[in-house]
């Protein structure tokens, strides 16, 4: 009689565990939702050289048979962030050219599909504003990319993603 009890008690107490690992990441997935979506900054330099293409392989989206990713054949990931974002307050990312780029929440136009209206700006320290003021409406996980600053022979991308 206690060994049928002990066997019953076994499969109980395995779904009761699996239910609370259940309600545990229901929990987590709820608090990282609540948390708000993130936006993620990478840093990808782009050269022309003789050889044969190169793509960094922590570089993912990157449309290379695009303009004007096609007038180059080497890529390489410089720098990668993620940051929450917040319509209170812009985000601010250090760049390796000594310049910020500075992204600011403006609302979010399609609840059901959470499109983001972002505006995004350039500066550096003491001189004119690289990028003022550009505009984007982005949805969650698809790159958008800003790019056109010179950097040690090569030019400067930005691919930035809204992450949930």
């Amino acid at each position: 009689m206690i060994r049928g009890s002990l066997l019953g008690a076994v499969p109980f107490a395995a779904v009761a565990a699996f239910g609370v690992a259940g309600v545990t990441l229901a929990v987590a997935g709820a608090a990282r939702a609540a948390a708000g979506p993130t936006i993620e900054l990478s840093v990808i330099q782009a050269t022309h050289t003789d050889g044969g293409v190169a793509v960094d392989p922590q570089i993912h989206d990157l449309p290379q048979t695009q303009e004007p990713f096609a007038r180059y054949n080497v890529f390489r990931l410089l720098d990668r962030k993620q940051m929450p974002l917040d319509m209170a307050k812009p985000v601010l990312f250090s760049l390796v050219n000594g310049r910020t780029v500075q992204i600011l929440l403006g609302g979010v136009s399609d609840a059901a599909e959470r499109r983001y209206q972002l505006e995004a700006h350039i500066s550096e320290p003491g001189k004119a504003d690289f990028l003022k003021g550009l505009h984007v409406t982005a949805s969650e996980n698809q790159a958008f990319f800003v790019g056109g600053q010179s950097y040690q022979g090569g030019t400067l991308f930005l691919e930035l993603v809204v992450r949930p």
